[in-house]
C-alpha cells in the first residue's frame, strides 16, 4: 500500500475532497481488509465524488449488502436484549453492535451499510457468566465456530473454551445458524475483561456494567455512558495492539475500529474532558495515549496527537503468551499501515 493510497483513502473518511486516486485496485483491497468500505462509498458519495463505474458498482454492491446485513442481525440483536433484561443480568451491548442501533448524546454514528459487524458483542461482569452462558443456550446458541461447507456449528471441545479464557481473556463464541443465505450465522461475543488477563481493569469493568442504561435509536438497547463507551473501545484497541496473535493475522491496527473511536470524537458524541477524568480515575491514561497516537497518525488528526503527546503515547510491546515472548516494534504506525504482513518489523525483547 502507497503513503499516496492510504492519504486518498483518509481524506475521504474524514469528508475532505481528495486529490485523483493513484490506484483504484491497491485502494479496493485496503477498503475491503480494514472493512471500511461501506463507510468510505458514503463519505465519497456525501462528497459528490466522481468514481469509475465498475468501483461504483462493487462499493455499492458491499454497501447495500453490509445493510441487509446489519438490519437482519438487528433482529437477533433484539431477541437477545429481551432476554438478558428478562433475566435482569446487567450487560452492555459494545462496539458496532451499538454503534449501528442507538444514539450516543443524541449522535447517530453510522447508518446502515457504513458499518459492519461479524459478531454481537456483549460486556458482562465474570461473576455472571455461568448467568449469561444459560441464557444464551436457551436461546439456542452453542460454544464452537460456523462451517461453511457443512452450513452446520461444530462445537469446540472443553480444553479450546478454557485455552480461550486463560490465554486471551475471552469467552469462547457462541454460534447459531440463521437459515439466511447472506447472513448463515449469528455469533455473540461475551466480553468480560478490558485486557488480555481476566483482572485486567476489573474495576473499570464494574463501573461500565454498572452504569449502563438503555439508548433509544433504531431499537432500544443497553450500552454504555458515551465516554465509557469510547474508553472501552480504547481498552479493546489496545489490547489488539499487545497480543502477537492479532499482528499474526493482520488485526492489531483495523482501521474501522479505529474509525469507530476517530468519529466518536469528530462527531461529538463524546467530550475529552469527561474521558480524561474517567482514564485518570481508572488508571488508563497511559493507554488511551497510545490509542489516540494510532488515531492521530492514521487519521493526520492533529487534536488526537496533541493529547496522546500530553498522556504518553509510546507503542505497547506485543506479548505471545503461548510461547512465552515479548517484541517490540522497529516499524511506526503509517508504516506499519501499508504493509500486508508486519511481523518481520517485530524484534524479539
Amino acid at each position: 500500500m502507497t503513503k499516496e493510497n492510504l492519504q486518498y483513502i483518509v481524506s475521504v473518511l474524514k469528508g475532505e475532497t481528495p486529490k485523483n486516486c493513484p490506484d483504484w485496485w491497491e485502494m479496493l483491497g485496503f477498503l475491503q481488509c480494514h472493512k471500511i468500505a461501506g463507510m468510505w462509498y458514503r463519505k465519497a458519495m456525501q462528497l459528490q465524488l466522481p468514481l469509475p463505474d465498475k468501483i461504483q458498482r462493487i462499493l455499492q454492491n458491499i454497501f447495500d449488502s453490509q445493510a441487509r446485513r446489519v438490519r437482519h442481525m438487528r433482529g437477533y440483536i433484539e431477541e437477545l436484549s429481551d432476554a438478558l433484561c428478562q433475566t435482569g443480568v446487567g450487560h452492555a451491548f459494545l462496539k458496532g453492535s451499538a454503534l449501528c442501533n442507538v444514539r450516543l448524546n443524541g449522535k447517530e454514528i453510522y447508518t446502515d451499510g457504513e458499518r459492519i459487524s461479524n459478531d454481537i458483542d456483549i460486556l458482562v461482569a465474570p461473576d455472571t457468566l455461568d448467568a449469561i452462558g444459560a441464557t444464551l443456550k436457551a436461546l439456542g446458541y452453542m460454544q464452537g465456530r460456523y462451517d461453511r461447507t457443512t452450513d452446520t456449528v461444530i462445537p469446540f471441545a472443553r480444553t479450546e473454551i478454557l485455552r480461550r479464557r486463560m490465554n486471551r481473556g475471552e469467552v469462547a463464541p457462541f454460534v447459531k445458524r440463521t437459515d439466511n443465505a447472506e447472513c448463515p450465522f449469528a455469533e455473540i461475543d461475551v466480553n468480560f475483561s478490558l485486557g488480555n488477563t481476566p483482572n485486567d481493569g476489573a474495576e473499570l469493568l464494574r463501573e461500565m456494567v454498572r452504569t449502563a442504561k438503555a439508548y433509544d435509536g433504531k431499537i432500544k438497547l443497553n450500552t454504555l455512558s458515551p465516554e465509557t463507551f469510547f474508553l472501552h473501545l480504547v481498552m479493546h484497541q489496545y489490547k489488539e495492539s499487545c497480543l502477537h496473535f492479532t499482528v499474526e493475522r493482520g488485526k492489531d491496527l483495523d482501521v474501522y475500529k479505529l474509525a469507530d473511536i476517530f468519529y466518536l470524537l469528530k462527531t461529538g458524541a463524546v467530550q475529552m474532558p469527561l474521558i480524561l477524568e474517567k482514564a485518570s480515575d481508572f488508571g488508563v491514561v497511559d493507554r488511551l495515549g497510545t490509542v489516540l497516537r494510532q488515531v492521530g497518525e492514521i487519521f493526520e488528526d492533529e487534536d488526537s496527537i496533541s493529547v496522546a503527546r500530553l498522556l504518553g503515547d509510546e507503542q505497547p510491546h506485543v506479548i505471545d503468551y503461548a510461547a512465552k515472548k515479548e517484541y517490540v516494534w522497529q516499524a511506526g504506525i503509517a508504516e506499519r499501515l501499508c504493509v500486508f504482513d508486519t511481523t518481520h518489523y517485530l524484534q524479539e525483547v
